[in-house]
Order: C-alpha cells, then structure tokens, then sequence
C-alpha cells in the first residue's frame, strides 16, 4: 500500500478526530471538518477513505477478476468534488495515478475481519 505521505506533499499527517472515526474499518470523513480542512488534510482524508475500501489491482489478476475494478479518478472525484476543490482531488488521482495507476480493485470487508 502507497505511504500517506507519498501523496500528501511529503508531510505524515494525523487525522484529528474531528475528521472522523479513524480507527473504522472504512473510513467516512466528517463533511463539515473536510470543506475547512487545509488541501494536506484534504488529501489525507480521501486517501484514507480510498484506501480502507480500494486496493492497488494486481496486474497478474485474470480478465474475470478485472471486472470489479474501479477507477481511482472517477471514484474520488464522484465522492469528494461537492466537497473539497476540484484542483486538490486532482492532485490526489495524479499522485495515485503515478504511483499506483489509476485501476483499482474493491477490498472485501472479511480484510478487516469482518
């Protein structure tokens, strides 16, 4: 999995806990605190959100595995461009993009142990 601060400009950044609940097994950012957070924090929360419930597509997967893969541009756009600025979920998706590519695939919850 990419490290948090690969893709938020270089900073390891806690969460506070007004983000949200951290600690849930699919992280689901407080909208209120995103809208006000700083572009880091931004970045930060959409990662976290991306990365408790998408995981990088193995490349080796056969075709029939592929077909519930989802794309990392799409998904962060659909879900956050109501609420953070179009420009910092772009520079989300380009990080992801360069160190992941942009196919993703869903993880299921038995992951987390549920």
């Amino acid at each position: 999995m990419i490290a948090t601060d690969r893709l938020a400009d270089g900073k390891l950044l806690t969460l506070p806990p007004e983000a949200g609940d951290v600690n849930a097994p699919r992280f689901e950012p407080n909208p209120d605190w995103l809208r006000s957070a700083s572009a880091v924090e931004q970045k930060t929360a959409m990662w976290r959100w991306f990365a408790t419930r998408y995981e990088e597509l193995d490349a080796d997967a056969p075709r029939d595995e592929r077909s519930g893969m989802v794309l990392a541009d799409k998904t962060l756009h659909q879900r956050f461009d109501a609420c953070v600025p179009r420009a910092v979920v772009d520079q989300l998706v380009h990080s992801l993009r360069a160190e992941a590519g942009n196919e993703w695939a869903l993880k299921g919850l038995d992951e987390f142990g549920g």
